[in-house]
């Protein structure tokens, strides 16, 4: 898959609609008809793979520059999971954003939300070892400790 970088995929009509997700009122619309099943109840879909077309689309949102963009997008990714998001996802632990990286830490470790399954590994608990001991935000620090321990245990 190509990185696309604010160009909208004009052969993708999903790529309009992730880029909408900057707009308040059409956000829980938009969050359905991405998702893996529109117009049923999300703690349905959970672990539910999205099309190719959606995937492609919430990927591009991961990079766009509006953070609530990034964090639906995280949103939709944790509830569908694919591993191809996954570097995308890691690049998020560094975003500007407390809450997009907080949300970045959920979608790689919470496996209640993908239906048992979880992105950790040694390489990526190394870069969320980083988080837990450095970031500048208590609530991503807290949760990085939290998700660190969690991980040694396994």
């Amino acid at each position: 898959m190509k990185k696309i970088s604010k160009v909208i995929d004009t052969s993708n009509p999903f790529f309009e609609l992730v880029d909408r997700l900057k707009i308040k009122k059409e956000r829980y619309i938009l969050g359905d008809l991405l998702s893996a099943k529109p117009g049923t109840r999300p703690s349905k879909q959970r672990g539910k793979k999205v099309s190719e077309h959606k995937l492609e689309a919430l990927i591009w949102g991961l990079s766009h520059d509006n953070p609530v963009v990034r964090w639906q997008c995280l949103q939709l990714l944790d509830a569908h999971p694919d591993h191809r998001a996954v570097p995308e996802i890691l690049n998020l632990l560094n975003d500007p954003v407390p809450r997009v990286r907080w949300h970045a830490l959920h979608a790689l470790e919470c496996d209640v939300c993908k239906a048992g399954e979880s992105f950790l590994n040694s390489s990526i608990l190394s870069k969320i070892h980083f988080l837990a001991e450095q970031d500048e935000n208590k609530r991503v620090r807290l949760y990085a400790q939290r998700v660190v321990e969690s991980g040694l245990e396994d």
